[in-house]
């Protein structure tokens, strides 16, 4: 043995003793010390659940935990069921061994029971947000390996937009005035307003203002209601027969001691036995409900001048654009929007 190989391991055992002397640990040739690195090594295994690798459980778990949606039992349905089908596939892999390959072949696998396109990106979309919230929340600096799916035949078999003529709307309108059941009544909220359909569905009494010289509509969060977006949430003008028909909702909800604006759908999935009724109701004119919006639309882009930032106050629609669009507090009037609905009322 060298004179040299003598002194270092004499100076390493001397160290080794010494609680003062700094021990150094050489990785990829870099020197760290070595206390240095194990309270590394200890944080980084403490911040995960109970000092194990997060699996796709861990991260399945803080999706309902933290998504505002989850107290929707439909939401949990949902994402349980897509959660348990894509485990069933793979098992419960570690996050870090999550690759696009499995997303691919789970959508393959999908296509093969039948599945149509559009329902595999739902599937898609919600296990990539499980994918997206877990790594924020567990601070793991990584892409989702979801992202960018191709689904092969997507948009292909879209159902085509019917046009909606004056004469067509001018006869659903007729119709469901003469009906005036409660579906019929939310029918003709949309008419002039242009809403969603669950968004008269799931309104509250205290939603509907009508004792106010612009009566109005707030559509806003509740427990049936998520309303995902800032420019979701907005109070739309009612007039002529949405008027009416919101009106006669109102009285009629007082009546049952309700607090809700339309009671018998004020229930998870309401909107979709609400369409449902709607839809066969008015299936020998060719109208569905989502025309009604659609149709909205069209009379005010039809209009030509309507700023589109003011229509989409109305719509709840958003655009993006220029910072100057988050600034201000007061946002378009009722005036304004009301304007804006008294030119394209039916």
């Amino acid at each position: 043995m060298s004179l040299e190989l003598v002194r270092s391991n004499e100076q390493f055992e001397a160290q080794a003793q010494d609680p003062f002397v700094q021990r150094m640990v050489n990785v990829n040739g870099v020197p760290f010390d070595e206390e240095f690195l194990g309270k590394l090594v200890a944080n980084h295994f403490s911040a995960l659940p109970n000092g194990k690798r997060p699996t796709f459980s861990t991260a399945f778990e803080i999706y309902l935990a933290e998504s505002k949606s989850s107290h929707r039992k439909r939401f949990r349905d949902d994402a349980t069921r897509y959660f348990n089908y894509f485990c069933d596939l793979y098992g419960d892999l570690p996050l870090d061994e999550l690759k696009h390959w499995h997303m691919t072949t789970y959508r393959d696998h999908q296509l093969q029971r039948g599945l149509s396109p559009s329902s595999i990106r739902k599937h898609h979309n919600c296990l990539n947000a499980i994918l997206n919230l877990a790594f924020r929340f567990l601070d793991i600096d990584r892409l989702s390996p979801f992202r960018g799916l191709r689904i092969k035949g997507e948009g292909d078999t879209k159902r085509s937009m019917a046009v909606v003529t004056p004469a067509l709307i001018e006869n659903v309108k007729t119709r469901l005035q003469e009906n005036r059941s409660n579906y019929a009544l939310i029918g003709l909220i949309q008419l002039n307003t242009g809403m969603r359909l669950s968004e008269p569905v799931f309104a509250r009494v205290e939603d509907c203002i009508l004792d106010h010289p612009i009566p109005h509509l707030w559509i806003r969060q509740n427990r049936l209601s998520d309303r995902k977006t800032k420019s979701s949430i907005r109070a739309v003008p009612l007039y002529g027969a949405s008027l009416e028909a919101a009106t006669t909702l109102y009285e009629r909800a007082l009546r049952k001691r309700s607090a809700w604006l339309a009671p018998n759908y004020a229930k998870e999935n309401g909107n979709g036995s609400c369409s449902a009724a709607m839809n066969k109701g008015l299936k020998d004119l060719g109208f569905r409900s989502h025309m009604f919006r659609h149709a909205f639309i069209d009379r005010l882009k039809a209009c030509n001048d309507i700023p589109t930032r003011l229509a989409e106050s109305i719509t709840g629609h958003s655009s993006g654009g220029s910072e100057f669009n988050n600034y201000g507090t007061v946002g378009y009037t009722l005036e304004q929007k009301l304007g804006v609905i008294k030119r394209v009322v039916i």
